[in-house]
């Protein structure tokens, strides 16, 4: 799975702000706020990635714990799956 291609990120006022650009302006009329957890899968995204990896990037990153990252990895998930912006891959469909 991977992020729509076309989103720039930026620091506005102090917040971490994915604006659909592109491609990705014709699936998202908004923009996405970003914490530190949610930049950290946000940017690997940018490439192909696997549940799997996204939840091992939070354990690497963060000191959680194996459940913790995986809830928050389908969190997050979830919210590009509803936004319309996550390509899934043909294994994972």
């Amino acid at each position: 799975m991977h992020i729509v291609p076309g989103f720039v990120v930026r620091q506005i006022a102090g917040e971490t702000i994915a604006i659909p650009a592109g491609p990705a302006a014709r699936e998202l009329s908004g923009l996405l706020a970003l914490n530190g957890s949610g930049k950290v899968l946000f940017d690997l995204l940018q490439t192909e990635q696997s549940e799997a990896d996204l939840v091992q990037a939070l354990l690497d990153n963060y000191e959680i714990d194996a459940d913790t990252a995986q809830a928050d990895v389908a969190e997050f998930l979830g919210i590009l799956r509803s936004n319309g912006v996550l390509i899934e891959s043909e294994a994972e469909v």
